[in-house]
């Protein structure tokens, strides 16, 4: 097994009960936040059947939840009409890279005042997510993980949390300020992050989007070593299920 995949485990561990299924399929759950995707997903193995796909579905809808998620390393050979994202895991196999990063000295690397994180996280993803999930998320993430935060002045501009497993760091939920962006914000806190990962011993990873930053990221020094393959449907009607 590619090790990064034992660490993503780990991570998912943290907060997510998993149980065999079906023969292709295994359920995450966490009930302490059950409207949170991927920690409520059935994660698979192989190819699923539409019978398979059809007992997970109905699973779903008598937990009252109003999604369904299939996540796993290889594509679906069939969508069932659920829409496709594929997420790149990049690992910074060079930790010499992270030295030629721009950095600025104005910006102090701290644990965040969790106050100032909520009004942060609530300012870019309550009004994708709602207020009340971007709180409960917040909370619930920061039980286990280790936020970082990148302060100007006393004022949180930047953040991001790291969870280690093994040999591995991963560092996930990057997120600067609109008007403290161009200022080297972003690569400072990843420095110090990586600094710290390479003198415990340990290997930085991310997660990207495919169709968002791993351009951004190879230009760093982070390599794409795996990608997994995410299906998501909040709409069952659209579902091709015969």
């Amino acid at each position: 097994m590619i090790s990064t995949r034992q660490a993503d485990q780990a991570y998912y561990e943290l907060f997510s009960v998993s149980r065999p299924f079906s023969e292709h399929l295994t359920k995450r759950e966490d009930n302490q936040l059950r409207d949170k995707y991927d920690h409520n997903s059935f994660f698979y193995h192989g190819q699923p059947t539409l019978e398979e796909v059809r007992r997970a579905l109905e699973y779903q809808k008598a937990r009252g939840d109003g999604f369904f998620k299939l996540e796993g390393y290889v594509p679906l050979e069939h969508s069932f009409g659920m829409e496709q994202d594929i997420t790149l895991t990049m690992v910074l196999s060079d930790p010499a890279a992270a030295d030629r990063w721009r950095s600025n000295p104005d910006v102090r690397i701290q644990k965040p005042d969790y106050a100032q994180l909520e009004q942060l996280e609530l300012r870019y993803y309550g009004p994708l997510y709602g207020d009340d999930f971007t709180v409960r998320n917040n909370r619930r993430l920061r039980e286990k993980l280790a936020y970082h935060g990148a302060y100007l002045g006393e004022r949180l501009v930047g953040c991001c949390y790291t969870c280690e497993a093994g040999e591995w760091v991963c560092m996930d939920s990057l997120l600067v300020a609109d008007d403290s962006r161009r200022q080297y914000v972003a690569t400072t806190l990843m420095k110090s992050i990586a600094a710290a990962a390479h003198q415990a011993g340990r290997t930085l990873y991310l997660h990207a989007d495919q169709d968002d930053t791993p351009n951004m990221y190879a230009r760093m020094g982070f390599v794409a070593t795996d990608r997994s393959y995410e299906y998501t449907c909040t709409n069952f009607s659209i579902l091709k299920l015969d």
